[in-house]
């Protein structure tokens, strides 16, 4: 579904992202993992269409779309949920939710994913007309995922979906990212929370200093002891 092949990206004169190179399958949950700085949020911002590359390919479902425009990456069907979240704390849950299906030209597919994402998210439903600015930071992270899901994607990407979480409501977005993993829904998942994502993923890259410096399925990663030592803390 998604095929990055000698991708380069930078922030004016520095480098962040060095030739680097992934696949995504459909139906898929991949994780992307790596200490701060290591460039993973940077790579899907540049796949999402906010940071044009400076050279590389990216094709989603066989289309180049290297350089194109955030909104037009999302009409393809594909969203980006970023860590910082952008949400509009003076509007209700409904209003914002609703502002993420601004690319559906079909009404009766909006009220439908407004009703997906609700079942998703059953808080929400209960807090629809809430102002998000209110709210607890766990279900604001709700709230930035079921609005990146309005626009009915056939992939999700997501930054950091749990940083700053307690780990009840952290528990609340990995069972959400389990529930689209069951519904065939392809996701891409950048996290510090190692273990919860290897468990929550079929298979993880494992980046450093723009690069990719090892790759497998998430049980192999699991069992992998430098994957424990630098990841997991745990001394092997």
């Amino acid at each position: 579904m998604l095929e990055v092949e000698g991708l380069n990206v930078g922030y004016g004169y520095l480098q962040v992202i060095w030739d680097l190179s992934f696949h995504i399958g459909g139906n898929e949950v991949v994780a992307i993992l790596g200490s701060n700085g290591a460039g993973k949020t940077t790579a899907l911002k540049s796949v999402a269409g906010l940071i044009p590359p400076v050279s590389g390919r990216i094709a989603f479902g066989g289309e180049d779309i290297a350089g194109l425009p955030a909104n037009r990456v999302v009409r393809r069907g594909l969203a980006f949920i970023p860590e910082e979240r952008n949400l509009f704390a003076g509007m209700s849950v409904y209003e914002n939710l609703i502002l993420g299906a601004y690319a559906v030209k079909d009404g009766k597919k909006a009220r439908n994913s407004l009703e997906y994402v609700y079942s998703l998210f059953p808080r929400l439903a209960d807090r629809r007309r809430q102002l998000v600015g209110t709210m607890s930071g766990g279900e604001r992270q709700m709230v930035a995922i079921a609005r990146g899901l309005m626009s009915g994607p056939q992939m999700v990407m997501l930054d950091e979906p749990s940083m700053g979480l307690s780990p009840q409501n952290a528990r609340v977005v990995f069972d959400a990212i389990a529930t689209l993993r069951e519904q065939k829904v392809t996701v891409v998942i950048v996290e510090q929370n190692v273990a919860a994502t290897l468990e929550a993923s079929d298979r993880a890259y494992v980046m450093e200093h723009g690069r990719i410096v090892m790759e497998g399925t998430s049980s192999e990663l699991l069992g992998n002891d430098d994957v424990k030592r630098r990841y997991l803390g745990i001394e092997v």
